[in-house]
């Protein structure tokens, strides 16, 4: 009788499993190249790999044959994404199904391992209630499907974690720092794994020597130190220590921001007035209470507990510095799920734990539903504005592109011109209304507010020499009049 109840609770939980990873594989498909819209990043990303198939360049293509120079200020997401793109793109052609599908595989592969890393921590009712609320998040699609370097990063970072061995074992502490490696290559932004691992290691120390401890730390950077290498070639090919200054100069303060304590309380704000903050915010605030408690009860927190606490703490603490986007604190967000409903268990009875967390299932995945068709989540305008300049311009004219990679990345066979404004200080591109022969851009292809762009005399040498051609949604085709 033991054994039947055993095989029925395994086949109950592999069938919920199935369906969570259903919804994942569904969502995560569905539209795949509209959804969710294209931004900036995701362009500069994909132009990134289209120059390395194209010319066998490791950057992005501004004018017809220069590149930008300053990698370190432009790659933010690296090889480990830009190489599966990059060979997706070769097989399947310039399209965004093509640069997105590695990413569709990424996001199943980070479910996969973050459902399996719940499930040895806490076990497998934590785990499905963990994954239910990953899979109906809006914002785990929203930032995973497209080229950017959240979920390849948690995705290694947590394969690190999960390879972390409790005893001295040599070759899972290589693999282990590998994969942290991998991580912080991914995106510089994941650096703050190397002090997580640090204090939770120091944490383990309890149990160890501080031979061992050392000999742990010391394995873990040996096997981060591959992917390291290859990522600050990557970045800076002929290694200076000055490149390195201004780089670290500029990820310090990246958006060139001048009152910072006026920005930190804007978006210390934000997370007792905005839904998606206040979201993480309780979510937080239960798991800390949590620990606390266990903590009070003589409870040994995990290593790897310790290690996803820092990093949370670390990231919100860095997001605190930015303007304000939801993605900078996305990856604390998502690793709060991990978490969350195991150390709500701990504050309620088993009941209300259930009821809460199915509501909270249930508003998620209606929230996602119900977003679907936001121009945030779902929107064609790129391919149609792309469509419009491949039927009715031209090949031969040239076009100056403004802030938009994803669309200069659709219209290759045009080799358009581009600038790009990253911030109020950083800009590549020409700098010029004019092409390479001195000439006045036979159209000029803008989205978003003018003002954004700081190119000398835009909005006069529109109104006084251009005329408005075609307008879908936030996207205007100037023409050059004679």
């Amino acid at each position: 009788m033991e054994m039947r109840i055993k095989v029925l609770l395994h086949w109950k939980e592999l069938m919920l499993f199935l369906f969570l990873f259903l919804i994942l594989f569904v969502v995560g498909s569905w539209r795949l190249p509209h959804s969710p819209s294209t931004w900036f990043d995701e362009g500069i990303n994909i132009g990134i790999s289209q120059s390395l198939v194209e010319k066998h360049i490791y950057s992005l293509r501004v004018t017809p044959n220069m590149f930008v120079a300053e990698r370190y200020f432009l790659i933010t997401t690296n090889y480990p994404v830009l190489i599966p793109v990059a060979i997706s793109l070769k097989l399947l052609g310039y399209n965004f199904v093509a640069a997105r599908l590695p990413m569709l595989l990424y996001l199943l592969f980070f479910g996969l391992v973050f459902y399996l890393l719940v499930r040895r921590q806490y076990g497998s009712m934590y785990a499905l209630f963990s994954l239910s609320l990953l899979v109906s998040f809006a914002p785990l699609y929203g930032n995973g499907k497209a080229v950017l370097g959240e979920v390849p990063g948690l995705l290694f970072f947590l394969l690190g974690l999960s390879l972390l061995p409790k005893d001295y074992s040599l070759k899972r502490l290589l693999i282990s720092g590998l994969m942290f490696g991998l991580a912080i290559a991914t995106k510089p932004f994941f650096l703050i794994i190397i002090p997580a691992v640090l204090i939770g290691e120091w944490y383990r120390m309890v149990a160890l020597s501080a031979s061992k401890f050392f000999n742990r730390l010391c394995l873990l950077l040996l096997g981060a130190t591959f992917p390291l290498l290859i990522w600050l070639y990557t970045i800076i090919p002929d290694f200076s220590p000055i490149k390195v200054i201004h780089a670290v100069s500029y990820y310090s303060n990246s958006y060139a921001a001048n009152n910072f304590l006026n920005i930190i309380f804007n978006n210390l704000f934000r997370f007792f007035s905005e839904t998606t903050p206040i979201h993480f915010f309780l979510m937080f605030v239960v798991v800390v209470c949590g620990a606390v408690y266990r903590l009070k009860k003589k409870e040994k927190l995990s290593t790897v507990e310790v290690i996803l606490f820092i990093f949370i703490i670390l990231n919100w603490l860095w997001y605190l510095k930015t303007p304000g986007w939801y993605r900078y604190f996305f990856t604390a967000h998502i690793l709060l799920f991990l978490m969350f409903p195991y150390y709500l268990r701990r504050l309620l009875n088993k009941k209300a734990v259930i009821i809460l967390l199915s509501i909270l299932f249930l508003v998620q995945f209606t929230y996602l539903l119900f977003k679907r068709t936001d121009i945030l989540y779902n929107s064609d305008s790129v391919a149609v504005v792309a469509s419009y300049i491949t039927q009715n311009i031209e090949r031969q004219d040239s076009l100056l592109v403004i802030n938009n990679p994803s669309l200069a990345f659709l219209l290759d066979r045009f080799e358009p011109y581009q600038y790009l404004q990253i911030n109020p200080s950083l800009h590549f591109g020409l700098g010029s209304l004019n092409d390479n022969s001195g000439q006045p851009f036979s159209h000029i292809i803008i989205s978003g507010d003018l003002n954004e762009s700081r190119l000398n005399n835009l909005v006069d040498t529109l109104n006084e020499r251009y005329t408005k051609e075609y307008q879908y949604e936030k996207y205007i085709i100037y023409h050059y009049e004679q």
